[in-house]
């Protein structure tokens, strides 16, 4: 039922055409009339004969020979060719015994009900002539074995035959709903892309924390902060929460990727990082696709020192982070100029430090990779991160693609991995539509995957200690630096 209401436009319109084409045929198709004329024959029984049957398969064959159509066709101004395919001669009904009656039924069909009527009667009138020796003499007649009678005379048409047009307009909606629904199912069957959240969640075994619909300015829905489109990532910020609080030591590292490019990662990246600083925490939003560098851009940073050059060991942390303005606590770490590989700069330790560095100046790391599909280097990261969520667009990510980036990272041994749909359908009634629930015992809900990650994230300091709350005053556990400001910004930026 889903899938019809999903399509249910598309069956309208089906069905539409379906009515459309059946009045066009009904249109197209020249309208005929039909009259006819029964006549009745019998054995013509002199005095002192023995009776006789007529046989009516031979008296169908002369009520349409070519004697007869001749006649006919003389009396209409016509040919008898032309006459030939409009006539015919049935027998009419059984007689009390259980034989053939001998009532014989001349029809003709004809444009017109008039020419239909005039028809009719001419080739009965020409079908008694000829058996009733109209032209022999009285003696002559007396001794015809048989006498034909006009029992019915042929009248007047009123309606054309064939399927009437209140028929065959309902005949054409019910084909056009089943040939659309015919097209859905096998459009559906065909179509290998995400189809919903349900649908991603199974594909990953694990929660879909956000169903996201499509936006213009996809980059950046908080410009309008109050807006359906920005609802569903404070919804995945709520829902991420207990996973950040449970992160030993802090400084929780989400990575952001999808299975290809184009899957909305970068989007999902830079309003979930905007949605987290809104709740007081110190967030690093981090450009680590090399290939597109496209936080930069979205945040207006200019080409700076970035992620490629902390990781080169060219450039300091202090040094590339730098204050995204209008948004407190929220600090950008472009992609970075430098001109080494990524196979040379993500190199276990190199990204070690790295991530040791911004977890102690960050409440939460927020990290757009490139698709896991394309770049090896996403697999670093997802081992370095505590949660990687993998975006999907309805529109454009496979299953097939989906299935194969899932089990990529699981391989990494990544704790905890979910999903968020991008490009869904509108909310209704301008509402935010928060994720399905998973269902029961498929995959673990969101309020158990804090302790799945509590029990598989080491610890990282000799004190062990967790961070309590997220989104208030105490966002800054022992050993961050406590200098993280709105007017934080290097010359660079």
């Amino acid at each position: 039922m889903r899938l019809l209401r999903k399509h249910v436009l598309w069956l309208v319109l089906a069905m539409m055409a379906g009515i459309i084409g059946a009045f066009l045929i009904h249109h197209s198709v020249q309208a005929r009339y039909v009259s006819a004329a029964a006549v009745d024959v019998e054995a013509n029984i002199p005095a002192l004969t023995i009776p006789y049957a007529p046989n009516m398969v031979t008296e169908q064959d002369v009520a349409t020979s070519g004697v007869v159509l001749a006649s006919a066709a003389r009396a209409l101004g016509t040919t008898s060719t032309a006459l030939e395919k409009d006539l015919t001669a049935t027998v009419v009904g059984t007689n009390a015994t259980g034989g053939t009656a001998n009532v014989l039924s001349i029809s003709c069909s004809m444009p017109t009900a008039v020419r239909a009527q005039r028809c009719a009667v001419a080739a009965a009138t020409a079908y008694m002539a000829y058996r009733n020796d109209v032209n022999d003499s009285a003696s002559t007649r007396a001794h015809d074995p048989m006498i034909v009678t006009l029992v019915t005379p042929a009248t007047l048409p009123t309606t054309p035959t064939g399927v009437s047009q209140k028929i065959l307009l309902p005949i054409g909606a019910i084909l056009g709903l089943l040939l659309g629904l015919g097209a859905i199912f096998l459009r559906d069957h065909a179509d290998h892309r995400v189809r919903d959240g349900a649908d991603l969640e199974g594909l990953l075994d694990a929660p879909v924390l956000a169903v996201i619909p499509r936006s213009k300015d996809s980059d950046n829905v908080f410009i309008h902060p109050h807006s359906a489109t920005a609802e569903p990532y404070r919804y995945l910020k709520e829902h991420l929460s207990p996973l950040i609080a449970s992160v030993p030591e802090g400084g929780a590292a989400l990575l952001i990727t999808g299975a290809q490019a184009d899957d909305g990662g970068t989007s999902v990246a830079a309003n979930l990082a905007v949605a987290l600083a809104e709740s007081g925490a110190k967030v690093l939003l981090v450009d680590a696709d090399l290939s597109h560098r496209s936080l930069g851009v979205a945040f207006d940073a200019g080409r700076r020192p970035g992620w490629s050059d902390l990781l080169a060991r060219q450039t300091s942390l202090d040094e590339v982070a730098v204050q995204v303005p209008g948004v407190a606590g929220l600090k950008l770490v472009t992609a970075g100029d430098a001109a080494s590989r990524p196979a040379e700069i993500f190199r276990d330790t190199r990204l070690t430090q790295a991530f040791l560095d911004m977890r102690a100046q960050a409440d939460v790391i927020v990290i757009d990779s490139a698709p896991v599909l394309e770049a090896s280097h996403t697999i670093a990261l997802a081992r370095a991160s505590d949660v990687v969520i993998i975006v999907a667009d309805v529109r454009r990510t496979t299953r097939e693609d989906v299935s194969a980036a899932v089990q990529q990272i699981r391989a990494t041994g990544s704790p905890v991995i979910i999903g968020a749909l991008i490009g869904a359908a509108s909310p209704v009634n301008g509402l935010a539509r928060p994720a399905t629930a998973a269902p029961e015992g498929s995959v673990s809900s969101a309020s158990e995957v804090p302790a799945i990650l509590a029990a598989a994230v080491p610890l990282r300091g000799a004190n062990g200690h967790h961070q309590e709350s997220f989104g208030t005053a105490q966002v800054n556990p022992g050993g961050r630096d406590d200098t993280w400001t709105d007017g934080d910004d290097d010359s660079g930026s």
